[in-house]
């Protein structure tokens, strides 16, 4: 057989060879072509979840504010740009007026001037911001009353229930201890711990009679058995008082 007639049979041999190589079946181990046909991750494919501003760190009430706390200081922990002067519905300064996540209403004793830190609320649903012990908008009124590891005062303001605890978490009532409550004021701290309550049913508030209306009351209220669930946080604060020597 001449040399040139073995070109044939080798160029079969190869074309089998190719074949096979290409008929590999999923889980066998793949060759230089199929993995230089699989395309590379992007960076830009990479995603991940941004750290949180330093300032977050901040978003505890009390914390360390006080009556003492300057619209300066404000600006040099949150940045300027989240600091905004307002004078309607009153004279106040938003925190993070463009983010529900983080916006909080700071009130001053005089509030001309912008001096004297009277309050700092919070009632956005779903903020960042968090109170003592991790109180939180939406946490219910029996799991606030755990937390502060006995009863506490509060006042109703109207029939739907919607309500205020200020300096009421160490009540002395008839079986009391006499500990303070988790949630009052400890050492070190120079506002008072607020809260404000509301239903997440009115309707379910306003089918039940008898409840108290205008008056102060005990969240062991025995009026409130069936409302221990169904009121919740609407809202966070720190407060001080023109009175207080801290």
């Amino acid at each position: 057989m001449s040399p040139h007639s073995q070109f044939p049979t080798a160029s079969a041999a190869l074309l089998i060879a190719l074949l096979a190589l290409t008929s590999c079946k999923p889980g066998q181990k793949g060759t230089a072509v199929e993995t230089a046909e699989k395309p590379a991750v992007s960076a830009e494919e990479i995603t991940e979840t941004p750290p949180a501003p330093e300032s977050d760190a901040y978003l505890i009430l009390p914390g360390d504010y006080s009556q003492a706390t300057t619209v300066a200081d404000l600006e040099a922990r949150f940045g300027k740009e989240n600091v905004r002067r307002e004078t309607a519905p009153e004279l106040r300064v938003v925190l993070y007026p463009e983010d529900p996540t983080r916006r909080a209403f700071v009130t001053f004793h005089d509030g001309e001037a912008l001096e004297d830190l009277a309050g700092i609320t919070v009632t956005d649903p779903g903020s960042k911001w968090r109170g003592k012990h991790g109180v939180h908008i939406g946490m219910t009124i029996a799991k606030l009353q755990s937390l502060n590891r006995k009863p506490f005062f509060f006042w109703v303001d109207d029939a739907d229930q919607h309500s205020r605890a200020h300096d009421g978490w160490s009540p002395a009532l008839d079986d009391d201890d006499g500990t303070l409550g988790e949630l009052d004021v400890a050492e070190g701290e120079h506002l008072y711990f607020d809260v404000l309550l509301g239903p997440t049913d009115p309707a379910v508030v306003r089918a039940i009679p008898g409840l108290p209306n205008g008056e102060q009351i005990s969240s062991a209220d025995p009026r409130y058995r069936e409302l221990r669930e169904v009121i919740v946080v609407t809202g966070i604060g720190a407060s001080s008082s023109l009175d207080d020597e801290w």
